[in-house]
């Protein structure tokens, strides 16, 4: 194979489906590639999961990936497996329905990609790290440039039966009773000597890089239309043949969007019956609430009874033999020089 594309690091399938991490989500997409090197295509399914916060998507996807090199007779055939963080933290607020209108993402992850074909067994080990910033003009659009690195182990097995010789002596010829050969066996050292021949393996560590651009159109709160281009380079750094990507996705949101991301008022329209309930049971008096059936079987509410204000207590009776209060008032003095007999 000229040139031996597949046998560097970045040829492994992408990180990351969606910047969009308001709500779980699915995402079926294909890319093709195309280089001096050769034609690759993806196609891809992706499962994402949500954190309640808005910020934080776990992404596990599996891909069928393959790749003609120029000048070759077989196309290579494999499959990746990729597990990426995605964490997006809003810089802008947000708008309505929750889109950042200014972010700043990073990610993280795995993408271990294998190729097999008739002379070429390919397998990448890529840890890739890359950030992007989605931009938001409106909230029906959303623009993410993006860079990616990769540090990458490589294991590359070619088989070059050219390079095989056997002669008569590494071979066991199989005689029958009439005297007649039957069949021919090799010596197990003419084997070892064939494979060690015929079968080499490379092991090389490089860090290729990755720059692209995503635009994500918000059909609405359940679908988006993702458009990818994608600039890499097969080797270390952006020293080797370059390959550019085009392709597109549809991402459907298989859960609500969180309420985190929403505005109050948002929140309670969009919110499900199931999670207003939980809301509220989360609440300290709610081992007081009753359910409406529970309200309706018990008993009335009995008013209390008024206590009639006391009486006042009757005067106690005097003692036998003591005088009784004299209760007439005192008269008046007798002026000096004045007499108390009656006028005649």
């Amino acid at each position: 194979m000229g040139g031996h594309a597949a046998a560097k690091g970045g040829a492994h399938a992408p990180a990351v489906s969606t910047y969009d991490t308001r709500a779980s989500s699915v995402v079926f997409a294909y890319r093709h590639g195309f280089s001096d090197a050769g034609s690759f295509n993806t196609f891809s399914y992706n499962a994402n999961f949500t954190s309640t916060s808005g910020r934080l998507s776990a992404q596990f996807g599996i891909h069928y990936v393959n790749f003609l090199e120029q000048h070759a007779d077989t196309r290579a055939h494999g499959v990746a497996g990729s597990g990426v963080a995605v964490l997006v933290f809003p810089v802008a607020g947000r708008f309505d329905d929750g889109v950042p209108k200014v972010a700043v993402a990073t990610h993280l992850g795995g993408v271990p990609t294998a190729y097999i074909s008739g002379d070429r067994n390919f397998l990448t080990v890529p840890f890739v790290l890359g950030f992007g910033v989605p931009l938001s003009p409106i909230k029906q659009l959303t623009f993410t440039p993006w860079y990616e690195l990769a540090i990458a182990t490589n294991v590359d097995t070619v088989v070059r039966p050219e390079g095989v010789t056997i002669d008569s002596s590494s071979v066991d010829i199989e005689i029958g009773p009439d005297g007649k050969p039957t069949g021919a066996r090799l010596k197990p050292a003419a084997v070892q000597d064939a494979l060690s021949k015929g079968v080499t393996v490379d092991f090389t560590v490089n860090v290729p890089m990755r720059a692209g651009l995503e635009a994500a159109i918000h059909v609405g709160k359940s679908a988006d239309l993702n458009l990818y281009g994608m600039l890499s380079t097969l080797g270390g750094a952006f020293s080797g043949q370059s390959v550019k990507t085009v392709g597109a996705s549809l991402v459907v949101r298989w859960d609500d969007i969180v309420p985190a991301v929403l505005p109050r008022p948002a929140v309670e329209e969009h919110e499900s019956c199931e999670t207003t309930e939980r809301r509220f049971r989360a609440c300290p008096n709610a081992r007081f609430w009753l359910t409406p059936e529970q309200r309706g079987q018990a008993a009335p509410d009995v008013a209390p009874a008024t206590t009639p204000p006391a009486a006042p207590a009757p005067a106690a009776p005097a003692a036998p033999g003591a005088a009784a209060p004299n209760t007439t008032p005192d008269p008046a003095p007798t002026p000096p020089g004045s007499s108390s007999f009656p006028a005649p």
